[in-house]
């Protein structure tokens, strides 16, 4: 099932701006809003922010994309079944789906690639480098990458080098990033299919309980062509922490609108 987070709102505001049709002409309708489906289904390791309690509440991370998203002016919904895309025309109704999955998803897999190849935004929070890694190339060239593993999730903060200070994703942070987070490490991917945004700093990071090599390259943020649409995944985003992390914020939100568009960077 759906939920949508401004669902009064959507239907009020689809009267106004009717009304507005009628009486002051269409140079004065106002650009619909984006709207964006965070989809969260668990099909392996279900992750605590991404967990919805009993009473049927929105999970942490969807609590916190609500506001963000809601504060940017965006259009909102979340979903962790399947039947909500089952068909390209589910996915039709969205500019982007942000994907914080693992395992393997049930829902309609070739209908998602056709959605970013036609042009729209697809954005991976962490663990959806852990989504669909045994059932063939495909997705993880799409994402960028593969999971293979991770550090102590209570370890101490890593040293993130800042690879691109100008993207709308990295822009805030400066020439590095020190965070706590569950670092994830890669395979399956190249930089000559990626343009990476940042990545482990080996020399200023304590590498062993990442179990991490010196001189290693493990990025934690990129950015992909994929067809006439965009990706970007960032691979932040375990702990509830780092969720109302203000920093991440931006980061995460800078991503989003690079990926639907809505900013200079290419």
């Amino acid at each position: 099932m759906i939920h949508h987070a401004n669902w009064i709102g959507v239907v009020g505001g689809a009267v106004v701006v009717a009304a507005g049709l009628i009486c002051l002409g269409v140079e004065d309708a106002k650009p619909a809003k984006k709207r964006i489906l965070f989809y969260s289904e668990s099909e392996d390791y279900r992750h605590s922010v991404v967990a919805r309690p009993l009473t049927g509440e929105l999970a942490f991370a969807e609590k916190e994309l609500k506001e963000m998203a809601t504060k940017a002016g965006y259009d909102v919904e979340f979903s962790q079944s399947y039947h909500d895309l089952a068909d390209s025309k589910q996915f039709a109704r969205y500019d982007a789906i942000v994907m914080y999955t693992s395992g393997n998803p049930k829902f309609n897999k070739q209908a998602l690639f056709e959605f970013i190849r036609s042009g729209k935004a697809l954005v991976g929070i962490h663990a959806a480098t852990d989504t669909w890694r045994g059932e063939g190339e495909e997705f993880p060239k799409v994402i960028g990458a593969a999971f293979t593993t991770h550090g102590l999730t209570n370890a101490e903060k890593v040293t993130i080098k800042v690879e691109d200070r100008n993207h709308p994703a990295t822009k805030m942070l400066g020439a590095e990033w020190v965070i706590a987070d569950e670092i994830y490490q890669h395979n399956r991917f190249s930089r000559d299919r990626m343009h990476v945004l940042m990545s482990i700093d080996t020399a200023k990071t304590n590498l062993k309980p990442q179990k991490m090599e010196a001189g290693g390259d493990y990025p934690m943020a990129w950015t992909r062509q994929e067809g006439k649409g965009r990706v970007f995944y960032t691979a932040l985003g375990h702990r509830e922490d780092v969720w109302t992390n203000p920093t991440f914020r931006e980061h995460l939100l800078g991503g989003l609108a690079w990926a639907m568009g809505l900013t200079d960077e290419k």
